[in-house]
């Protein structure tokens, strides 16, 4: 692999820079890193703005690589799952990983992603997200924003669930900025505001650390989650969210999986950057 290259992939709308630990290394601090380059987003890529960086360290003998996620203010989190298929692609393209089937360590423990392939090209992945670790149904919040019912889900990372009429009418910015930081969440939260309409079932997320996403991949696990549990969905799960579609399987007690795309954007150099990086 040449181990000076960087990609700006994509799943479901939602962006990241991924990049091999050894490249972040040249690049200095990965917090400041990721502050950075998500407010301008590196080379040539055309993209306003990215939710995070991803580095791609060495496994061990429990994982073929590992995943270290830095949101945009340049804060760690846990895990991400549309992150986790965009690592597996990296890893596999660029020789990391020799397989379509891998296990990635994250913060909140080790996924199983597998690679999904059309006619021998890369379509998408699946990611094992594991089981639930917390459902907590009818939490009664109020704040400024004034009251909600949510379902708190920890799929690794926490989620506050709530269900409201329409969506695309949600006070995402305001109300998702102000749970967020809400006394209930001391380490804070992501948002979900979800809708379901002509049969279909939509997404908006607010994600700590980044403000509203075009996807968030734990954040459509911890809906469904939160529908399953409800008795208001059965799995499979079909999330339409800003930048895409997610689909997430689970029966109510095990792994939760979610299935969903992991683009290519954009592929660079550090060569290239340096100079203008430092």
């Amino acid at each position: 692999m040449n181990t000076s290259r960087y990609a700006i992939m994509a799943g479901a709308g939602n962006t990241f820079a991924v990049l091999d630990e050894r490249v972040a290394r040249r690049l200095g601090d990965p917090a400041e890193l990721a502050r950075r380059w998500c407010s301008r987003p590196p080379g040539e890529s055309g993209l306003r703005a990215l939710d995070g960086v991803l580095i791609v360290a060495a496994g061990s003998s429990y994982s073929d690589c590992r995943m270290i996620v830095h949101n945009a203010d340049g804060s760690r989190a846990q895990t991400c799952g549309n992150g986790l298929r965009c690592v597996a692609r990296f890893a596999r393209d660029y020789g990391l990983v020799a397989r379509d089937s891998m296990r990635i360590a994250t913060d909140a423990g080790v996924s199983e992603v597998e690679l999904l392939r059309s006619r021998g090209e890369i379509v998408g992945a699946r990611a094992n997200m594991g089981p639930p670790r917390r459902i907590e149904r009818d939490v009664e919040l109020s704040g400024e924003f004034g009251a909600y019912r949510a379902t708190l889900v920890d799929m690794g990372n926490p989620h506050c669930v709530l269900f409201v009429p329409d969506e695309r009418r949600a006070h995402v910015a305001e109300h998702g900025a102000a749970l967020e930081r809400h006394a209930r969440f001391p380490d804070r939260t992501n948002v979900e505001f979800a809708a379901e309409r002509d049969g279909r079932l939509y997404l908006r997320v607010w994600e700590r650390g980044v403000g509203e996403t075009a996807a968030c991949g734990t954040g459509a696990c911890a809906t469904a989650v939160a529908m399953i549990a409800a008795g208001h969905a059965r799995s499979r799960v079909e999330l339409r969210l800003v930048g895409g579609v997610l689909h997430v399987d689970w029966d109510g007690r095990g792994d939760v999986l979610l299935t969903g795309p992991c683009e290519v954007l954009w592929i660079g150099t550090v060569e290239a950057l340096e100079g203008v990086e430092r």
